[in-house]
């Protein structure tokens, strides 16, 4: 295996020529019946005006319409997307698990609610819940690489863009119609119900949604603990529980078939524990001192309201293809911590996004261009520094204003089998922060890109993009210990805003019964931003352990009161890697069909400045999967290997592979007048594995859970 990762490390620059930045240009969904899980969509519905064939984006996209959601069965976000070819997840505990893209995460990956930022603040911690119901998605698109120029310099990893239900944007085909859901997980003893309905009068299109979910702590193969060449009995992870309810009501007016004008509300609540904390004490027994081990409860209690209208209209003129205008309004508010210390985070922040798509025009062929505002204020507030002089948990409250201009065009190719694109954005970031050193910079993106129309269905794309982002408050100002992450985080005002230079290639092949995606990549950063771990540990009166955990600490140390000492840094780092995926359709006669497919992804990161590997990597993985469809019966297994991660940064620990296998089971009855009921079934680690993700930060006290069998059934009207 060393000998497959040392390939792959080497080959991967040699294979890699350009970067990201064709356009992503927009669409409104298309209504209809929804297709099966691996048939090859020609369309992508993005977050934007207009619709292009998926062999028009220079970017590698993959897209998971409404029943490869519902396979795939997800209660997180990062639960739903790991899996995709370049896409893991991190995890921490049973409530948060976001989506890594290429080995970024955080603030690199934009998570957007169709078109929007969520307006949460999941990117600042990675305790922190994407207020994102999987259950409630009607598709799912995720851009692997800078997408820079058209979402932001948030957006220097990727994009995963959620199309949801919240509010009409497009008519249906009957006056009444929706879906109605309820499943149990065992590994959990988990509830969740869930489901949604559209009403129609006329011009007047009207949905509801609402989910309630319920969980207790999940069982898991071993102790939390992780103990290495040490057999250890089964458990449950302390404080994985999870209660989460989501209520939305949308409207919109429609003035033909596809112009509208819509708004709707929605209110997200979610209380969780946040797992990998005790603490020791002794005790005296029978004369001898004895040493206890104890889970200390730190729970998460969140509230998210918020308030979205937009507007689409579609050929205003003879020259303008589509106009989108956006705006979100987001009130955010949680407290974490435990009934000792607690920090209440509070973000209030709107959004506004206009953008036109349009038709050819002198030298190109098409394009879109638009302007983005946001508007975020931040404060933490609570008790956990009090020790060390209290006030606020991660420093000072601050203001982030950003103003841009974007633009992607396609130049008149004349007929020829070779497309070029260019985009551009200009991104202006202004952060006031009290009684510190206040943010302000504009931020250039550019990009170039290239596909070879080698055949029908056949296609080579190369890219080349020069993005830059900016840093955020937390990577500035944290300045405290944070409780749910047993961290004490220092940010640095100093920081600049970190240059990314990269190159891709994506090859795709598809046929009729198949379809073959590979990709490479080679990005290098001038001035990466990351938290380092600095080797010591921090207790709650700020002595230090100095030399590194277990060192000799400082006079007075309470070692069962300290936190590790992370620090955010700047260093040049590259990344670099592969990922591949194949879906064939094995055999197909009458109403059965039988699909395969396999996939492998691998990245490397590295600090260039002293040549070590970059904190949180994912591994090398492999997988494979098979789909039966016969009649009403649908069938599936995947299975998947995650190898040995021990290409590990300073103070990191190897993480042991594993091996994933999940099987799924469903049968749907026609009812008649339109209604289908659909009893399903899934198991997920199936094997029982003891599953560490090492892009976790308390992978080595939280591991992820058991075998789980999920049941379930859904009526749709």
């Amino acid at each position: 295996m060393n000998i497959i990762k040392h390939s792959l490390r080497y080959c991967a620059p040699l294979c890699t020529i350009t970067l990201l930045s064709h356009a992503v240009l927009f669409s409104n969904e298309e209504s209809g019946v929804e297709e099966p899980v691996y048939q090859l969509e020609e369309f992508v519905v993005s977050a934007g005006p207009v619709a292009r064939p998926i062999d028009d984006y220079a970017v590698p996209v993959t897209t998971l319409d409404a029943s490869a959601l519902r396979r795939k069965s997800g209660n997180t976000l990062g639960e739903l997307l790991d899996g995709q070819p370049g896409v893991s997840a991190s995890s921490f505990g049973g409530a948060v698990s976001r989506p890594i893209i290429r080995g970024f995460d955080g603030s690199r990956v934009a998570i957007l609610e169709s078109g929007l930022s969520t307006g949460d603040v999941s990117e600042t911690s990675p305790d922190h819940a994407v207020t994102i119901e999987p259950l409630l998605t009607k598709r799912v698109e995720v851009l692997r690489g800078p997408s820079t120029l058209l979402y932001g310099s948030n957006a220097i990893g990727g994009v995963v863009n959620v199309v949801g239900r919240e509010l009409p944007r497009e008519q249906p085909n009957s006056a009444l119609s929706g879906s109605f859901e309820a499943r149990h997980d065992t590994v959990s003893d988990g509830d969740t119900t869930v489901g949604y309905t559209t009403f129609k009068e006329g011009p007047l299109v009207v949905t509801l949604q609402g989910l309630e979910r319920q969980s207790d702590d999940y069982e898991i193969p071993s102790h939390p603990e992780a103990v290495p060449d040490e057999p250890q009995e089964g458990d449950t992870l302390g404080s994985s529980f999870v209660e989460t309810d989501f209520y939305s009501v949308g409207a919109s007016w429609f003035f033909n078939e596809q112009n509208y004008l819509g708004f709707s509300v929605s209110k997200y609540d979610s209380f969780y524990g946040i797992s990998g904390h005790e603490h020791h004490h002794e005790e005296e027994e029978g004369g001898q001192e004895e040493e206890e081990e104890e889970e200390e409860v730190v729970a998460l209690d969140l509230e998210r309201s918020r308030f979205d209208a937009e507007l689409a209209v579609f050929e205003p003129t003879q020259w303008i293809e589509a106009i989108r205008v956006r705006f979100g309004y987001t009130d955010y508010k949680h407290v974490e911590g435990s009934d000792d210390e607690a920090t209440t985070f509070e973000r209030e922040s709107w959004e506004l996004r206009a953008e036109a798509a349009h038709d050819d025009w002198s030298i190109f062929s098409g394009g879109i261009f638009g302007v983005q505002l946001n508007d975020a204020d931040f404060q933490a507030i609570g008790d956990e520094i009090a020790g060390v002089g209290g006030g606020a948990a991660f420093g000072p409250p601050s203001t982030t204003r950003s103003q841009a201009f974007f633009f992607s065009e396609q130049i008149n190719n004349n007929g020829s089998d070779l497309y070029f694109d260019v985009g551009g954005r200009v991104e202006n970031q202004k952060i006031d922060a009290d009684g510190a050193s206040n943010y302000s910079d504009a931020a250039i993106s550019l990009g170039f890109s290239s596909i070879w129309k080698i055949d029908e269905g056949k296609s080579l794309a190369l890219s080349l993009q020069r993005t830059e982002r900016h840093p955020n408050a937390t990577e500035l100002y944290s300045n405290g210990p944070h409780m749910a992450t047993s961290q004490y985080q220092s940010g640095d005002e100093t920081l600049e805003k970190e240059t990314a230079y990269g190159v891709d290639l994506t090859y795709r092949n598809r046929k009729d019964k198949w379809e073959a995606t590979a990709s490479a990549f080679y990005t290098y950063f001038d001035n990466y931003i990351f938290d380092e771990f600095q080797g010591n540990q921090i207790d709650d009166e700020g002595r230090r352990s100095n030399g590194g955990i277990g060192g000799i600490p400082e006079v007075g140390f309470e070692e069962d009161h300290a936190l590790n000492e992370y620090k955010y840094v700047a260093a040049d780092a590259l990344f670099y890697g592969l990922e591949a995926e194949l879906d064939y359709i094995a055999y197909r006669a009458g109403d059965t069909t039988v699909r395969l497919g396999v996939l492998a992804d691998y990245v490397v990161a590295e600090n260039r400045d002293n040549n070590d590997s970059l904190p949180r990597i994912p591994p090398l993985r492999l997988g494979g999967k098979a789909e039966l469809e016969y009649g009403n019966w649908n069938a599936g297994v995947l299975i998947r290997r995650s190898y040995n991660q021990d290409d590990t940064a300073p103070n990191e620990s190897d993480t042991d592979g594993f091996t994933e296998l999940e099987t799924d089971l469903s049968y749907s009855y026609d009812l008649g007048n339109g209604m289908l009921v659909t009893a399903f079934a899934r198991a997920n680690n199936l094997l029982d594995e003891e599953i560490r993700h090492h892009t976790s930060f308390i992978k080595d006290k939280a591991p992820r859970p058991g075998r789980n069998f999920t049941i379930g059934a859904r009526v749709e009207f």
